[in-house]
This record gives C-alpha cells, sequence and structure tokens, in this order.
C-alpha cells in the first residue's frame, strides 16, 4: 500500500505543479516501484529463526526507504 500512496502523491505534486519535467516523475516513480518490488521480495525469504529480527529490520529499511523518496518528490517544487 506504500508504494500505491507514494505514487499518487508524486502525481498530484506533478498535477499541482506543471512546470516539474516529466522525466522526473517518471524517475521517482521508477524508484518507488523498484522499492516495492524488493521489499516484497525480501518477504519471500525469510529466515525462520529470526524472524523478529528480519520484521524489525524490514519496518525499519521501509521507513528509511519511504522517508527519502517523500524527499524527492518534495524537492520536485
Amino acid at each position: 500500500m506504500v508504494g500505491a500512496d507514494l505514487l499518487m502523491e508524486c502525481l498530484a505534486v506533478k498535477q499541482t505543479h506543471p512546470a516539474i519535467k516529466e522525466e522526473d516523475v517518471e524517475n521517482i516513480a521508477l524508484s518507488i516501484i523498484s522499492m516495492n518490488e524488493d521489499f516484497v521480495s525480501r518477504l519471500s525469504h525469510v529466515d525462520k529463526k529470526q524472524v523478529r529480527r528480519f520484521f524489525q529490520q524490514l519496518k525499519e529499511d521501509l521507513a528509511v526507504s519511504t522517508n527519502e523518496i517523500i524527499d524527492h518528490i518534495y524537492h520536485l517544487t
């Protein structure tokens, strides 16, 4: 769900600021898709001996990646 929300936010910023280059929006969209694929892939390889630690790290990494993309979106304007 995070990926879809980020894509929608990216498109909303583009709609409200028409001067933003399409290429910049596309690059951010591609990074969102890549991030989403990475996290889905990681969910397919859970170490059953360290489940708690795995999901704790996944949650932290998701927060960092999400914040980086949000920064990129808002620096478009």
